[in-house]
């Protein structure tokens, strides 16, 4: 399994089940976290060359900002502890930190309006600030007063900037940033990553991201391991192997149900990625007056072209599909289609006929989601891969509503539509009908080029050819999809990236991820 991601309130309650329940105090996970935090300056910096300040807030955030700064006195050139506030301000397991660190020899400043001027320039002239100021806690619109002046000096600092659990200013759970929010270098986190460390705009502002142990049991944090970040070994694990007897039967069938005129790319695209991606067979179904198109563009797939109307497919083409006799594991449906009405009626027709696994992207899931009443139910339920212009179509909300909230509409939306929902992006999730959720941190902007989609649905297609379940071949291939992209963007640089290039590039993505779990020749 990956790292497991949670939200600041279910953090909260892991917190709460740890110390109520298990009995390990709050003042010890505390301790804990700020040894964390240290350990990490230590291990990155030369801390006996530094001026480091430390601001540390009112809250629990400033507690793991003195339990910090204990670790690290007498282990720099200089240290100042600066309390945004005053002490009786300070309750709980802050304030038995706070006490704890001033009993060790620290000196902790506090700072009101009046001394400003104090602050400003000690954090000016440090060379590295720890943020310790508001935490994963803070969910709203501004920073107001004390703490935004704070957090002006620290964005204006020429020194690194270390944010304790999440930087000051950034929405722990959606990623959203308040105006002055802080930029860090590096961000050290506390038990389990947060989602707003991934989404954006957090994530630009997280920097590096450590996550450190602070002593909750594994029982504990696995009842709350609904929501992962996929890393490689985890996708190794999802693919098949090859043994040696197979023939090109036995890694599926895979038709490709795309393309219209202007839009033969697509189908192409499509096609090449599920043979790319490991299909034996790739058949492509496209309207019969492009058919020299194809046969140009395609050599390893076989085509099928089918009746049409105008250049678009047309309700006859499943009867033509049916009489082929072919026995198709796996169905890639809609890139480049088109939205007539016919297309419609093909593509309810269809799944009347084929009851198999299925990718539905692009035109096709908007034509048979858009209408909430009579949405397809599938007993093997289809991997859908809207962008958020399309599920926002589907969803009746704001493209860029859905964009900005897409982790919590993906999980929202995937009880409603019945299938894998991948709703593409950066990050891409990946939220399932059992309500488990993938976070995909492969990809870059470079991928933000027309048919990089395609590739991708062909992909997913081929995978679910070879047998994998429709959850991981979604996963595999988002995974698998953005790795290609980032590999083609260290040679080709992202200006450079087109979706043709990822196909390239999927076979070092597939040695890259298979390598570290391939038997060595010394074993």
């Amino acid at each position: 399994m990956g790292q497991i991601v949670v939200t600041p309130q279910e953090m909260r309650e892991i917190d709460r089940i740890t110390i109520e329940q298990v009995g390990i105090p709050g003042t010890i996970l505390m301790e804990n976290a700020g040894r964390g935090v240290a350990g990490v300056i230590q291990s990155r910096f030369r801390v006996e060359d530094l001026r480091v300040v430390v601001l540390s807030g009112r809250g629990n955030n400033g507690g793991d900002g003195f339990v910090t700064a204990r670790y690290l006195l007498g282990r720099t050139r200089d240290l100042q502890v600066f309390l945004l506030g005053q002490r009786d301000q300070v309750q709980g397991d802050a304030r038995f930190h706070l006490d704890l660190l001033e009993r060790a020899g620290g000196i902790v400043e506090e700072i009101t309006e009046d001394r400003l001027t104090e602050l400003e320039r000690a954090v000016l002239s440090a060379d590295l600030v720890v943020d310790a100021v508001l935490g994963t806690g803070f969910s709203g619109d501004e920073v107001h007063g004390l703490y935004g002046q704070a957090l002006e000096f620290v964005n204006r600092s020429p020194g690194v900037v270390v944010a304790v659990d999440i930087p000051s200013g950034v929405n722990g759970a959606t990623g959203r940033a308040a105006p002055g929010a802080a930029v860090a270098a590096l961000t050290v986190t506390m038990g389990l990553p947060k989602t707003g460390h991934f989404l954006y705009p957090g994530v630009l502002y997280t920097g590096d991201l450590y996550t450190v142990d602070i002593g909750i049991p594994p029982a504990v944090i696995r009842a709350f391991g609904d929501r992962e970040v996929l890393e490689a070994p985890e996708v190794a694990e999802m693919l098949p192997w090859r043994l040696g007897p197979e023939n090109k039967g036995d890694f599926g069938r895979v038709l490709v149900v795309a393309g219209s005129r202007g839009f033969t790319g697509a189908a192409a695209l499509a096609a090449r990625a599920a043979l790319r991606a490991g299909a034996g067979l790739v058949y492509v179904a496209v309207p019969e007056s492009l058919m020299p198109v194809m046969e140009t563009k395609l050599t390893e797939a076989i085509k099928l072209p089918v009746p049409e109307l105008e250049g678009r497919i047309v309700p006859e083409a499943v009867e033509t599909l049916r009489r082929t006799g072919i026995s198709f594991d796996a169905v890639a449906l809609g890139p480049g289609l088109g939205r007539t009405p016919q297309v419609k009626e093909f593509l309810q027709q269809f799944l009347d006929w084929y009851h198999g696994p299925l990718v539905i992207d692009a035109d096709a899931f908007v034509l048979l989601y858009e209408d909430p009443e009579h949405r397809p139910l599938r007993e093997v339920p289809p991997v859908l891969t809207p962008h958020p212009g399309e599920l926002g179509r589907v969803a009746a909300m704001n493209p860029r509503a859905v964009d900005e909230n897409r982790l919590f509409v993906a999980e929202e939306q995937v009880e409603h539509l019945g299938g894998v929902l991948v709703l593409k992006g950066k990050p891409t999730i990946i939220a399932t009908p059992d309500g488990h959720t993938y976070l995909n941190l492969t990809g870059n902007p470079g991928m933000a080029s027309g048919g990089t989609g395609d590739v991708l649905t062909g992909m997913i297609a081929a995978f679910l050819g070879q047998g994998m379940e429709p959850e991981e071949a979604a996963a595999a291939g988002v995974f698998l999809h953005g790795l290609a992209g980032d590999l083609a963007a260290l040679d080709l640089g992202e200006e450079s990236l087109i979706a043709s290039d990822l196909i390239r590039y999927l076979p070092r993505a597939f040695r890259e991820v298979r390598a570290p779990q391939e038997p060595s020749e010394e074993s």
